[in-house]
């Protein structure tokens, strides 16, 4: 059976950081290397090792480098807190752990993991893979839920996931996958600071999704509306199409690695147990 996992490294390890971070004494190793996100980020991994049947396995991540939607919008992700210097040491140490787990990853300049991932999964599925589970915490990436496509949200580390398959979208946001872009499109994002139209919430964007289907399709009939929410509409028409493009994950970004190549080999454990006395 061909299975891909496909893990979103930053959404992971941004998590691994903030859920071993509330005490304030960050774990460090007795040569003062802090080790907190990399001690909880170990943990996920060897969770996924244990718990998920896969094939083929490969964790994205975000390159450091501004991507195709700053171009777009210079607005994009504005606005977030810096990142800590003590999660920003441990990023290089996430990579030499999956090294030792035999653990492919991959990023690419001006792409984040999420276009990494879209790319991949659309790759699997037109070679006639079995199934590709995503694991992250960002609900973005429901965009790439189908048949054969489940995402798995994170809530606390790996000790507590959602899994969304199409029927569970609809379930829960009264849409289908591909149309939660138009869902952004109306409300915005403040994480990634996505405008989407001033006013319009989630409940009014499901709503309106759910029975106009597209932004596109919205906007063609904004003479249906009347009063405050027909001005919205109006004035802010061209910031919908623009955050639903910010939004939007890209398929079709040019990697440069095959999906033979996240053939998952099992790891040494000599190997890996020299990385975890190095550690700590």
């Amino acid at each position: 059976m061909k299975r891909l996992v496909l893990i979103d490294g930053n959404s992971l390890l941004y998590r691994a950081y903030y859920a071993t971070a509330y005490s304030g004494n960050l774990m460090k190793t007795t040569k003062g290397v802090t080790t907190n996100a990399l001690y909880a980020f170990t943990v996920m991994m060897m969770r996924v090792l244990e718990e998920y049947s896969f094939s083929h396995i490969c964790v994205a991540f975000d390159a450091q480098t501004p991507t195709f939607r700053h171009q777009v919008y210079t607005g994009y992700k504005a606005g977030r807190r810096p990142t800590p210097p003590e999660l920003i040491e441990q990023f290089p140490l996430s990579r030499k752990l999956l090294e030792s787990l035999n653990i492919p990853y991959y990023e690419l300049d001006h792409y984040e993991a999420d276009d990494i991932i879209g790319t991949l999964a659309k790759r699997a599925q037109e070679e006639a893979f079995d199934a590709i589970d995503v694991i992250t915490g960002d609900q973005d990436l429901l965009q790439l839920v189908s048949d054969k496509v489940t995402v798995h949200l994170t809530k606390r580390g790996l000790t507590e996931i959602e899994a969304f398959t199409p029927e569970k979208v609809k379930e829960v946001y009264g849409i289908n996958p591909k149309q939660v872009i138009d869902l952004k499109g109306l409300m915005g994002d403040n994480s990634d600071n996505i405008p989407g139209i001033p006013g319009i919430g989630p409940k009014t964007a499901m709503k309106l999704v759910a029975e106009y289907g597209t932004v596109e399709n919205l906007i063609a009939h904004i003479d249906s509306f009347s009063g405050k929410l027909k001005e919205r509409l109006e004035e802010h028409k061209d910031l919908a199409l623009l955050s639903k493009k910010l939004a939007t994950i890209t398929q079709e970004a040019p990697l440069t690695i095959e999906l033979d190549e996240l053939t998952y080999r099992p790891f040494h454990y000599e190997t890996v147990l020299r990385f975890f006395n190095e550690y700590e």
